[in-house]
């Protein structure tokens, strides 16, 4: 039975699991939560993105993700404006707000 026991702990110790971080999105033109969920079914698309919310008295977009995923100024200007929203800048946090 300890041999068990000492098994499982040792495959339990030796799971690791993938850091989230979180990038805060500033983006201007979302005032209703549709806007947020157009932009959301896009963000959600990318692989490791784990969760999209949103602020909208803030004009914040907020993506839970991998830590392997990035993202770039060009790659969000290009995706909300495809929506007909404005991104104006981000900022990342190295964990996420809890859900």
């Amino acid at each position: 039975m300890k041999a068990i026991l000492l098994v499982i702990s040792m495959l339990v110790s030796g799971v690791s699991f993938a850091t989230e971080v979180q990038y805060d999105m500033k983006v201007d033109g979302i005032t209703c939560p549709f806007c947020v969920a157009t932009s959301a079914k896009e963000l959600n698309k990318i692989e490791g993105v784990k969760r999209v919310s949103s602020d909208l008295v803030a004009g914040l977009i907020k993506v839970c993700a991998d830590e392997k995923v990035t993202f770039n100024d060009e790659q969000l200007k290009k995706l909300f404006l495809d929506k007909g929203f404005t991104f104006r800048s981000m900022s990342k946090k190295q964990s996420c707000d809890a859900a």
